[in-house]
């Protein structure tokens, strides 16, 4: 096996030879890596290219002091699959109107009729969600399906806290009393 090591470095500095003598030596067990956590080959091939383009470009962040090169690429591989199941289950939890996914995140102890009744009220949260202003909606996405913090909000979208709190805070009490509960 080739000094990974030098090849990471030479790869720092834009060497592309060296960049491909590494792929060549690693492909085999950042396949690997992809497929036992991703499960499917497409999702797979997508994460093994993206994880080779984080490894060009942070090469040389590489500290042989750290740890070995073989390990510093395997976790590279690794955190970028799990990026994506995250970002993939993000996207799931986001399709509030898909009534077989609202029976799979259904509670697996609830009975049929709880799972239906779960299921249909998702629909009716969709509508609820719906009706609020894009606004209120970008928000409370922001906030619940992302899990960013009001501070985090507040930067990001150039508001003021107490703004985002406000806005946060109406929408839900919105999507409440929507749904068919009292306003608090």
């Amino acid at each position: 096996m080739p000094d990974l090591e030098k090849l990471l470095a030479f790869s720092a500095l834009g060497d592309r030879g060296a960049f491909a003598c590494l792929y060549e030596a690693t492909r085999r067990r950042a396949w690997a890596i992809c497929l036992r956590l991703l499960r499917r080959n497409d999702l797979a091939e997508d994460a093994l290219q993206d994880a080779y383009v984080k490894i060009w470009h942070l090469a040389a962040s590489y500290r042989p002091s750290a740890g070995s090169a073989e390990a510093w690429l395997a976790a590279v591989v690794r955190n970028t699959c799990l990026d994506r199941l995250r970002a993939q289950q993000r996207e799931q939890a986001h399709r509030l109107d898909d009534p077989e996914q609202a029976l799979q995140v259904a509670d697996p102890r609830a009975d049929p009729e709880q799972q239906l009744q779960a299921s249909l009220s998702q629909g009716r949260l969709q509508e609820c969600f719906d009706a609020l202003k894009q606004q209120q909606r970008e928000l409370l996405t922001d906030a619940y399906v992302l899990g960013l913090s009001h501070s985090e909000l507040s930067t990001r979208r150039g508001m003021a806290l107490g703004t985002v709190k406000t806005i946060i805070r109406r929408s839900v009490l919105a999507l409440r009393e929507c749904l068919g509960g009292t306003p608090a």
